[in-house]
């Protein structure tokens, strides 16, 4: 588990170094150690040399009218993300750190400047965030006298400003504001907040610091215990509650929670995704099964054509274009329970306009073999990307591969509470997808008048499907980290797979070996019957009896057979269930008979539920070799 990153916070003047020292000195024996917010990285020579660079140009003209406030602010955000990485983020593999102040006081004098809180959250994204973050709120009037005879004009602001007086009324001014600033933030985040009297001795506010940061690291240890205690359940919560992501929440909250075009934060999360994905566009809906809708839709796919579906799947996957009455066909399932390249010949037929592909628990498919059959064929190849959303097949991300894609956005690696996102690089399909579920001043704005569906731009095509604010910021939020929730599940991934090496009856299920990177949304197991002692269903049974999270999923299977896809048309009546033939997915089959998962988990604090998942199953899944 990641050690606690804890920031004291203040104003100018309020003490953040003295006493971030002194705790650290009071609580070595508890491993915690004081980082100066000025410390250049020691760990990588040519990061050392850049970071000494910055330090000047933050340090050395500090004070300097000539810098716009925005190029000062972007060397501060510059030099907070390089410490993050560099110095703060090594530093607590080893233990517990305090540093002397973080990037929010300078958030705090920019907002006093009158920059608008989503530009805060852009400028700062990339910076990584405390776990604790302590105010100390001391009075300006104290914070004056311990700085007369060191004011300096970056204290009363930023740069580019006409100083009226460099002094007591108008330093007393500047730091009200800021510490309103800062108290309003950690009041929306959870701060903790310590009230500093003016004749506190340092020594008793440290010690009140000390008695508060043990508490913190007391609770972070007990959650770090060695799991395995009798009773112990490994709790999988997604996404991880942090106070970034209350802070946008709540910010939305007061700034609006519906927009009716794209130029607030559904427009932000869209263009955050589009870049996360790397494609040109990408529209954000209500759900995932919302945005396959509007691919079908936008495909141009309507009753009369055909589509070829994976048969393993889960049914959202298929069920948009049977409601629509595209006869949808299905392909068998490849040994990694994705559509089998083989199948799909055989499939083909005069009214097949396009292939649509699950990348099934995060594992991609064969993009190679079915974008030549469809490029060969004159196919649209459609990407459910609902369970992939960090893979890639041959080095490409997935979700780029195809003419358009569909992400999930719920309890994905990747979420919004509830959601879904398409992406394309072509305005035409990106066109249509906004009238499937948008209307009026969006449409209006975004579809350029010349375009023949324009005249649709009032009504859409009669619904609507959009995304909330809430769940938009909530996804601004996660794509900020994406980078560390990357990391953290590949490192887990890693480590289970090494657990499990050699293992014949318990593998993990990682695609084609050097061609597919998962995309982690579950950690995917694979079972082999023939070399184990008991059957799948009592391996996980016995799993789960010990408290570990393992199972069979339900929800997906072989969904040829649902009686939705064998309705004659599309009018035919709901009170009518067609008579539905079995047929043999043998492939499916196979796969499903060997398959079992486990949550994939990506937050700091979450270390004793791995521990107890990675324990279980290493020790069960040796005790079942033959």
């Amino acid at each position: 588990m990641t050690a606690p990153f804890i920031v004291l916070e203040g104003p100018d003047g309020a003490g953040k170094t003295t006493l971030a020292r002194s705790v650290a000195s009071l609580l070595a024996h508890r491993g915690l150690r004081h980082l100066d917010r000025r410390q250049i990285a020691d760990t990588s020579p040519f990061v050392a040399h850049l970071m000494e660079q910055l330090a000047n140009m933050l340090w050395s003209s500090g004070d300097s009218r000539d810098l716009t406030d925005d190029f000062w602010a972007h060397l501060q955000a510059s030099w907070f993300s390089a410490h993050g990485q560099h110095v703060v983020r090594p530093a607590l593999a080893d233990g517990p750190v305090i540093v002397d102040g973080w990037y929010h006081k300078l958030a705090a004098k920019l907002s006093d400047q009158g920059w608008a809180d989503p530009d805060l959250d852009r400028l700062f994204a990339r910076v990584r965030r405390p776990d604790h973050v302590i105010l100390l709120r001391t009075s300006p009037k104290a914070m004056w006298e311990r700085r007369q005879g060191t004011l300096r004009p970056t204290e009363l602001g930023m740069h580019n400003r006409e100083y009226t007086e460099l002094g007591e009324q108008s330093f007393l001014d500047h730091q009200q504001r800021t510490l309103d600033n800062l108290t309003t933030t950690a009041e929306n985040e959870g701060w903790h907040i310590v009230d500093v009297p003016d004749q506190e001795d340092v020594k008793e506010t440290a010690a009140r610091l000390v008695s508060l940061i043990s508490g913190i690291l007391d609770t972070s240890a007990a959650a770090a215990q060695p799991a395995g205690s009798e009773g112990f359940t490994a709790r999988y919560v997604w996404p991880n509650p942090t106070s970034s992501l209350k802070s946008a929440v709540l910010k939305q909250m007061s700034r609006s929670l519906s927009d009716r075009d794209g130029r607030g934060v559904i427009g932000e999360f869209e263009r955050a995704f589009a870049a996360f994905i790397g494609t040109e566009h990408a529209v954000a809906m209500s759900s995932g099964t919302a945005g396959l809708h509007a691919m079908c839709a936008a495909a141009g796919l309507t009753e009369g054509d055909e589509i070829i579906a994976p048969a393993y799947t889960f049914f959202a996957t298929a069920t948009p274009f049977a409601y629509e009455g595209v006869q949808v066909r299905f392909a068998d399932a490849d040994a990694y329970g994705n559509l089998d390249p083989a199948s799909l010949p055989r499939l083909l037929t005069e009214r097949t306009r396009a292939v649509i592909v699950t990348h099934m628990w995060g594992v991609p498919c064969d993009m190679t073999a079915i974008k030549a059959f469809c490029r060969d064929n004159g196919l649209l190849l459609l990407e459910d990307c609902s369970h992939a959303h960090f893979a890639s097949w041959d080095g490409q991300r997935v979700g780029t591969i195809g003419d358009m894609a569909v992400f999930s956005t719920n309890q994905k690696a990747i979420t919004t509470g509830e959601g879904g996102v398409l992406v394309t690089n072509n305005p035409h399909f990106k066109e249509l997808a906004l009238l499937h579920g948008q209307y009026n001043k969006r449409c209006f704005q975004e579809i350029p008048a010349d375009r023949p569906h324009a005249a649709y731009a009032l009504t859409g095509m009669g619904l609507k499907s959009r995304s909330t604010t809430l769940g938009a910021a909530i996804g601004i939020d996660q794509l900020a980290a994406a980078t560390d929730i990357e990391s953290r599940r590949r490192h887990i991934l890693d480590r289970f797979d090494k657990a499990l090496a050699g293992n014949p009856a318990v593998s993990l299920s990682r695609g084609a070996e050097g061609r597919s990177e998962l995309g982690l949304y579950v950690m995917g197991l694979r079972y082999d019957a023939t070399a184990a002692t008991c059957s799948m269903a009592e391996f996980v049974d016995r799993l789960t009896a010990d408290g570990a999270d393992f199972d069979i999923p339900g929800s997906t299977g072989v969904i040829a057979h649902e009686p939705l896809f064998h309705r004659t048309h599309r009018a035919q009546s709901w009170t009518e269930v067609p008579d539905v033939k079995a047929s043999d997915f043998p492939g499916a089959d196979a796969f499903i008979r060997s398959f079992f998962k486990g949550p994939l988990w990506g937050y700091p604090g979450d270390e004793a539920s791995v521990e107890h998942q990675l324990a279980t199953l290493t020790r069960h899944a040796a005790a079942v070799v033959r």
